[in-house]
């Protein structure tokens, strides 16, 4: 039997359906793209757009681990993209979906403020929520002044939380970012002892993009996207130390890493760019 909050889940979810239904109904478009989680959890609707000529795509922004409703709705699409290569591509086709397209996320350059660094600079700052691995990591950090932003850090006893009781706003993540001389970048995992994986997250492009120094965990799919010398990368936690201290003495090193960031994401990584490559996938289709 449904819970009662699984009821309304899905009351909620048919009425978000049904208002996508009739916006397609009216725009008749010859494209349709899901992202993230859309309004397409029912797989007759792609199945029944696609009858009506309808390509149907869909963007999986997510950990394939961590929500799995792909298994459901991935082989209803004509194209699959994701975020994830490798296990991922392996396990769609046990799911029976081959329409997958590696297709990474990017920057928005078309944000409405750009926060101009003031005169007093963090040291470095974390921003995000406290998964199981971050919290290890963070609580040896406490001599180098780590300040933590991010809804739920006030519930754990590490040294540095500012703000960890509620939502913090886009434009003030930005300011954050901004403001702070170094900025960790540690992926989120529910495996306590992992560093390291096989996606690259937004917040990647959102630092580079804004022209903002990031120490990133080493990942899989990073190196084609950034290099060493956009994106400085750590294996462990004592080449994240080493790390730490090394370009907290070396300011010049670390703006010029912020600009080689900045200028490789507006040229290759806003979404202007993976709409062009969406296009592309779609025309390839055809051939």
């Amino acid at each position: 039997m449904a819970s009662g909050n699984d009821h309304y889940k899905m009351a909620f979810a048919g009425a978000l359906e049904r208002v996508l239904i009739d916006q397609i109904d009216k725009d008749k478009p010859d494209i349709s793209l899901g992202i993230a989680q859309s309004p397409l959890f029912n797989e007759r609707l792609p199945d029944n757009l696609r009858k009506c000529g309808i390509i149907m795509l869909y963007w999986f922004v997510e950990d394939f681990r961590v929500l799995t409703y792909w298994k459901r709705i991935a082989a209803h699409f004509d194209i699959f993209f994701s975020i994830q290569t490798g296990a991922f591509v392996k396990a769609l086709a046990e799911a029976g979906a081959n329409n997958h397209y590696y297709l990474p996320v990017a920057f928005d350059n078309n944000i409405d403020e750009f926060p101009v660094q003031s005169g007093t600079q963090t040291p470095i700052c974390f921003t995000g929520a406290p998964y199981p691995n971050r919290i290890r990591v963070f609580e040896t950090l406490a001599p180098y002044n780590l300040k933590i932003y991010g809804e739920g850090w006030d519930r754990r006893p590490i040294p540095g939380v500012i703000e960890g009781s509620r939502w913090i706003s886009k434009s003030e993540v930005r300011s954050i970012y901004r403001n702070a001389e170094l900025n960790l970048n540690l992926h989120s995992s529910m495996d306590r002892y992992t560093i390291g994986g096989d996606f690259v997250n937004p917040r990647t492009f959102e630092l580079a993009g804004m022209g903002c120094f990031q120490l990133c965990d080493r990942r899989e799919l990073l190196p084609p996207l950034y290099s060493e010398d956009e994106a400085v990368q750590f294996g462990d936690e004592a080449e994240l130390v080493e790390k730490i201290e090394y370009y907290m003495e070396h300011e010049g090193e670390r703006k010029e890493v912020a600009r080689n960031a900045r200028r490789r994401t507006l040229k290759h990584h806003l979404y202007e760019h993976r709409v062009v490559e969406i296009i592309n996938a779609v025309n390839n289709l055809f051939r």
